[in-house]
C-alpha cells in the first residue's frame, strides 16, 4: 500500500512538472502528441490494477482466515460430538446405577421386614413354650400332691383294713363267749363301719378332685376303693354271722 501511494505521488509530481505554468507558456500552440495521453491512461490503468490486486489480496487473506476458522470449527466439532456422546453415556450409566441402588434398597427393606416377622414368630413361640413349661410344672406339682394324697389314702386304707380285721376277730370272740355283750360289739362294729364309710367318701371326693390329668392316681384310687368295698362286705357278712 505504501508503494502504491509513493507511485501515485511520483506520478502527480511528474504530471504537475509536465504541465507547470512556466512550461505551459513555453509550449507552443502545437497540439500535444498522443504519447502523453497514453502514458496517463497507462498510469490510471496501473492504478486500477494495483487497487484490484490489493482487493483480491485482501479477499484472499480474509477467505484464508475464514477458512482457518472454519477448519478449526470443523476440527472442534468431532471432539465436541465425542464429548457429548461420552456425557450421554455417563448419564445413562448413572441412571443404571441409581436403579440398581434402588433395587438393592428394596431388597434390604424386604429382608428386614422378613427378619422382623421371623423375630415376632420366634418371640411368640418362646412365650408359648414358657407358658407350656409353667403349666407342665404346675401339673407336676399337682400330680405330686395327688400322689402324696393317694399314698396317705392307701395308708389309711391299710389301717382301716387292719381295724376291720381286728373288729371281725373281736366279734367272733365275743359271739363265741356269750350273747351278753353282743349289742356292745354290734354298736362298735356299726361305728367302725360308719367311720369306714365316711373315710371312703373322703377318698372319693379327693380322687374326684384330681381330674383327668391324673389317670394313674385315679386308677389306684379306684382299686383302693374296690378293696375297701370288699373288706366292708366281708365285715358285714361276719357281723351277720
Amino acid at each position: 500500500m505504501d508503494r502504491v501511494m509513493v507511485r501515485v505521488s511520483s506520478a502527480k509530481n511528474s504530471f504537475t512538472n509536465r504541465f507547470s505554468p512556466a512550461r505551459s507558456y513555453s509550449v507552443s500552440a502545437v497540439p500535444q502528441t498522443p504519447q502523453n495521453t497514453f502514458s496517463f491512461q497507462t498510469f490510471v490503468y496501473l492504478l486500477f490494477a494495483l487497487c484490484g490486486i490489493f482487493l483480491v489480496a485482501h479477499f484472499i487473506f480474509t477467505a484464508s482466515e475464514s477458512s482457518r476458522a472454519l477448519r478449526s470449527s470443523l476440527r472442534s466439532l468431532p471432539a465436541e460430538a465425542i464429548l457429548q456422546a461420552q456425557l450421554i453415556e455417563k448419564a445413562r450409566e448413572i441412571e443404571k446405577l441409581k436403579w440398581e441402588i434402588d433395587q438393592i434398597r428394596k431388597g434390604v427393606d424386604l429382608k428386614e421386614s422378613n427378619m422382623n416377622e421371623h423375630e415376632g414368630v420366634i418371640q411368640q413361640l418362646k412365650t408359648k413354650a414358657r407358658i407350656e413349661h409353667e403349666a407342665k410344672t404346675k401339673a407336676e406339682l399337682a400330680l405330686s400332691d395327688r400322689a402324696g394324697a393317694l399314698h396317705e389314702c392307701q395308708q389309711q386304707k391299710t389301717a382301716l383294713a387292719g381295724e376291720v380285721a381286728q373288729c371281725h376277730f373281736d366279734l367272733q370272740a365275743l359271739l363265741g363267749a356269750g350273747g351278753t355283750t353282743s349289742r356292745a360289739v354290734s354298736q362298735q362294729s356299726s361305728a367302725a363301719l360308719g367311720d369306714m364309710a365316711r373315710r371312703k367318701q373322703e377318698m372319693r371326693s379327693a380322687s374326684s378332685g384330681g381330674g383327668g390329668g391324673l389317670g394313674a392316681a385315679g386308677g389306684l384310687n379306684d382299686s383302693g376303693q374296690e378293696e375297701l368295698l370288699s373288706d366292708e362286705t366281708s365285715s358285714q357278712r361276719a357281723y351277720a354271722f
